[in-house]
């Protein structure tokens, strides 16, 4: 079976060619959530994946070499292709592959596609504590369909809204935290005073600007400490390179306070801490997790999990439903046995 998987996320749309469970090709392009949510519409959105897509079938042969397209994130919301709801959790993958919800063939793309739901991680008593995601929920799918991988551990996945996810000993998505440190080093890096010493596009991270960074925003606060940067620079002549790993340290030293939070408010945070992805964020959220007396095992995932989740749920589908979730019919409603489902 080969399928496209498709992340159009907030600001940047990936599609790739993943045929029994292997990825062999894919494309990418800015443009998202964030380019409907500033007014473009749906129809730019649906050109701007199907665009993609195309080039990557033309690759492959054309549209009779796939049997289907699944697509998570941002795609799923209200500034997405179709808003689909989120799934309560805990949710386990197979949850997801049962809710996959379908467009028919021909409203995006010339074969069918099947939207992945988000998680809803929901506190009743202090919203303040809930929490959802759109498109991590595929790249947990992702790790747990990878021999040996079982709860109950902690994923991180940094992006523009970095991610904390537990997974119960049951492989069930439990609660989450986001935060926005990706989207806040971006705007540090393009639209403030610390633009041209803020980046998280680094080769080599300085732990040692790490450190400082992590000691200033826990003393100091975050904005303090990122203004801080400003002056090691001009006081000290610390390079750029450390400026950025300084900053790096002094967000994430912050986004870990809400795990510390978590703690303290009885939530049951697992000691195995699994990074998803690379590059410098990734780095610096391992160092500091390393020192966290609560973590038993930090190690990383490098690479893709997304669309490996992908390729996951729609077989898991596909196995418990002859063939996958059904199709609309020409209204574009749900079958009655999809919709009971």
């Amino acid at each position: 079976m080969k399928i496209l998987a498709i992340d159009s996320g907030t600001t940047t749309t990936r599609v790739w060619a993943v045929e029994d469970g292997r990825i062999s090709d894919h494309e990418r392009a800015l443009g998202g959530a964030r380019d409907v949510a500033q007014g473009r519409d749906q129809d730019w959105l649906r050109g701007h994946v199907r665009g993609l897509a195309q080039r990557v079938a033309d690759r492959a042969g054309g549209w009779d070499a796939f049997d289907a397209a699944v697509a998570f994130g941002m795609v799923t919301s209200e500034h997405g292709l179709a808003e689909v709801a989120h799934l309560p959790a805990p949710a386990a993958p197979a949850d997801l592959a049962a809710a996959l919800m379908p467009l028919p063939a021909g409203d995006v793309l010339p074969i069918p596609l099947l939207l992945v739901p988000g998680v809803l991680c929901e506190n009743r008593a202090d919203a303040a504590r809930a929490d959802f995601m759109r498109g991590e929920e595929t790249e947990v799918a992702g790790l747990l369909a990878e021999p040996g991988m079982i709860g109950p551990l902690l994923f991180v996945s940094p992006g523009s809204h970095s991610k904390f996810i537990a997974v119960d000993a049951a492989g069930r998505i439990s609660w989450s935290v986001t935060t926005l440190a990706g989207e806040l080093l971006w705007t540090l890096s393009q639209e403030t005073i610390l633009a041209g010493l803020v980046t998280a596009d680094l080769d080599e991270v300085d732990l040692q600007a790490v450190d400082r960074g992590d000691e200033a925003a826990r003393d100091q606060g975050l904005t303090r400490a990122l203004y801080v940067t400003r002056l090691l620079h001009r006081l000290e002549e610390m390079p750029a390179a450390s400026c950025a790993a300084f900053a790096l340290g002094a967000v994430a030293a912050d986004d870990l306070q809400a795990l510390d939070s978590a703690r303290r408010h009885g939530v049951d945070v697992p000691g195995d801490v699994v990074l998803g992805g690379e590059g410098a964020l990734v780095t610096v959220y391992e160092h500091l997790l390393s020192r966290a007396a609560w973590a038993s095992q930090v190690r990383r995932r490098p690479g893709l999990l997304g669309p490996l989740g992908a390729w996951s749920l729609f077989a898991m589908a596909h196995s418990a439903g002859g063939g996958g979730p059904a199709a609309p019919d020409a209204t574009g409603a749900p079958s009655r046995q999809s919709a009971d489902r």
